[in-house]
């Protein structure tokens, strides 16, 4: 490649070539954190609006609480209605995933008709009519609150999902372009590289000789006809090659193991029988360790009381919870759904399954699960199946301060 000229042009290509794989590069670097931001930003937005919501259904009982005007909890629950009602229009036009723009819109709807429930509510307060207005608060009122509250959780988590496929895409983009400039360099490499010219062979004179007749073989010199070669092949067997260990698939969920379990505790009478129980259960949910986590009578706080595959001192040096925490156990008390956190190079995976009540949430069994078993259906039922069976041994919060008052 002796022209100037074309290897100049060769280089300018090139240029281009890199200077373009490095413009997708910083613009998709640029587009996965805006898209970052956005997802921590909507996160936030979704928790504050999730604990509004909660804070409506703490404040809606007000209207029928002896000894309180329920003046005051009227204007609260109007200004928080309000600010929620504008958190969520925020919410639904940030979300960029049609799935969390839809669970926005069935929280609108849960909000609206909560709205509805709550004027009658009021009427029936104003006018000292409080059982009606109670059988209103504590039965539409929550349950609407706990419908916009999940929803607004599977927005947020749908939203998640979006931004990290939209990011993972973009990394994905971005290398294709530098392998792609790194393929063309290789290329114009080869070309400007001139290879070494082979000298013509020229053929040698070649001598022509006259046969001459083979000597008669005596005798004694002829070779027996059934003679062995004097050497041996030995051609050394060729090696197989190594075998790569395979990592060992994830344990199936025992669903005869599950049933047993279930059944001894069902049987149980006091908490004695808690610590061997905890020990199975974390045999079958193929789990390091297990926390047993239980709300105080007010529901404010959770207080570990039991845990296994960790040291002696734990439960007492893990100390309380706020029920407003941001972390999967203080999540899964708050909406009593099943959360999960995913294992990564450092940590395992973590399920957080609320031990549920007819008086709603008493508790949270966190299970530190391993082969990301938090990432199989099978095992978040399984431990969803174990909390539900926990619950029965601890009682709801409302008895508890019940039973505390009237000791009283």
């Amino acid at each position: 490649m002796k022209s100037r000229a074309f290897r100049f042009a060769l280089h300018v290509l090139f240029v281009g070539i890199v200077a373009a794989a490095a413009y997708v590069v910083w613009k998709k670097e640029s587009e996965g954190t805006a898209a970052a931001a956005a997802a921590r930003a909507f996160a936030e937005r979704a928790h504050s609006t999730s604990r509004a919501l909660l804070e409506i259904k703490g404040a809606h009982p007000g209207y029928v609480a002896a000894g309180q005007g329920e003046d005051y909890w009227i204007a609260k629950v109007d200004a928080l209605t309000g600010s929620t009602r504008q958190s969520l229009g925020t919410l639904r036009s940030a979300a960029q995933s049609a799935n969390a723009r839809g669970d926005l819109g069935v929280a609108e709807e849960a909000l609206d008709d909560f709205e509805q429930m709550d004027r009658r509510a009021r009427d029936y307060a104003r006018h000292g009519q409080r059982l009606l207005a109670s059988d209103l608060v504590f039965s539409d009122g929550i349950e609407k609150m706990d419908t916009a509250v999940a929803a607004v959780e599977r927005a947020r988590l749908a939203e998640a999902e979006t931004s990290l496929a939209a990011i993972d895409s973009g990394r994905r983009e971005a290398l294709m372009a530098g392998a792609g400039a790194a393929a063309a360099g290789l290329l114009l490499m080869f070309v400007l590289v001139p290879l070494p010219r082979s000298p013509v062979p020229v053929p040698a004179p070649v001598a022509v000789e006259t046969p001459r007749p083979a000597p008669a073989e005596s005798p004694a010199r002829k070779a027996p006809k059934n003679t062995l070669p004097s050497v041996v092949d030995k051609t050394p067997a060729t090696r197989q090659p190594p075998t790569v260990p395979t990592r060992p698939a994830a344990p199936a969920i025992d669903l005869p193991g599950m049933a047993a379990l279930c059944t001894d505790l069902s049987r149980a009478i006091d908490t004695r029988a808690l610590p061997p129980a905890l020990e199975r259960a974390a045999r079958l949910l193929d789990a390091s360790g297990l926390v047993i986590w239980v709300a105080d009578p007010d529901g404010r706080e959770l207080l570990p009381v039991m845990a296994h595959g960790y040291p002696q001192n734990l439960v007492s040096r893990l100390g309380s919870m706020s029920r407003d925490a941001e972390n999967v156990t203080a999540a899964a008390f708050r909406t009593g759904l099943v959360q999960t956190v995913n294992a990564d190079k450092i940590s395992h995976g973590a399920i957080a399954a609320p031990l549920m009540t007819p008086a709603g949430p008493v508790g949270v069994m966190a299970a530190e699960v391993l082969n990301d078993g938090e990432r199989r259906e099978a095992t978040r039922a399984a431990a969803a199946i174990v909390a539900a069976q926990l619950a029965t041994l601890m009682g709801p919060p409302a008895a508890r301060s019940q039973g505390k008052t009237e000791a009283v």
